[in-house]
């Protein structure tokens, strides 16, 4: 399998580095494009006025290029330098966090594997729920496992696979349980506190806003936090999929 790695934590963020590592040691063949610093929370952004600059080097033995972009403009720029050399699938991540339920809105992993499929490559989004945790190693296995199984069961174009992993070893994770059930994170009050600095100006940072509902048993956020690490599908068409109001007036 040829794999094309890029993230939102930047090139040499511990997740990428790990997955990329055991993706050569089983024998797959790897291409890293991913952001030369840290990008989170860019969502699916993508630079259309300024160009990119690209720095290519060697990591592991395989070929590794630091963009000064988003996650989605690496994404597409590695696509387009693999043009002749196509990639199997493009894998996101493994993300510093997770990425469930309505933290996919601002996920610049869930952007850039969106805009590989997009763009015509399969791709899988993969996050570890944790922050603190520098051990990859439970979520780099099942995330090559599930890049193997996405492939014999390929989506439309535009959509992608989202995994997200428990922090805990291999042996304690129950499994990899599938679930369309997304938990309402961050459907929460706009919440921030202000601070005055000595020359009075007002600074303003974001904190955390009371939740809107509670999480569904079956959601991916209740069931990562059992021990299963759940896999979704997405899709790039957000539009409302039940009847709502509609205007249609002739003038």
């Amino acid at each position: 399998m040829h794999i094309l790695l890029t993230n939102d934590d930047g090139i040499r963020a511990d997740g990428i580095l790990q997955l990329a590592e055991l993706a050569v040691k089983k024998g797959h063949r790897v291409t890293i494009c991913a952001p030369d610093s840290e990008k989170s929370a860019c969502s699916h952004s993508i630079s259309i006025v300024k160009p990119l600059h690209a720095k290519e080097s060697t990591l592991f033995g395989m070929r590794a290029i630091a963009v000064d972009g988003t996650p989605t403009d690496c994404a597409r720029l590695g696509i387009f330098l693999l043009k002749d050399d196509k990639p199997d699938i493009c894998i996101s991540g493994i993300n510093r966090g997770s990425n469930l339920g309505g933290a996919c809105v601002y996920s610049g992993t869930v952007g850039a594997a969106m805009e590989a499929s997009m763009a015509g490559c399969p791709a899988l989004a993969s996050s570890l729920r944790s922050f603190s945790q520098t051990d990859y190693s439970a979520a780099c296995e099942i995330t090559l496992r599930v890049a193997e199984w996405a492939l014999k069961h390929p989506l439309m174009r535009g959509e992608i696979y989202n995994l997200n992993v428990p922090p805990i070893p291999l042996d304690k994770i129950k499994g990899v349980k599938s679930t369309q059930t997304l938990a309402p994170v961050y459907l929460t009050e706009a919440r921030y506190e202000s601070y005055k600095s000595e020359y009075n100006h007002t600074y303003y940072f974001l904190c955390d806003g009371e939740e809107s509902a509670p999480y569904p048993k079956d959601s991916d956020d209740i069931l990562n936090e059992d021990g299963w690490a759940t896999v979704s599908a997405l899709t790039w068409d957000i539009a409302v999929k039940r009847d709502v109001p509609m205007f249609d007036v002739q003038f």
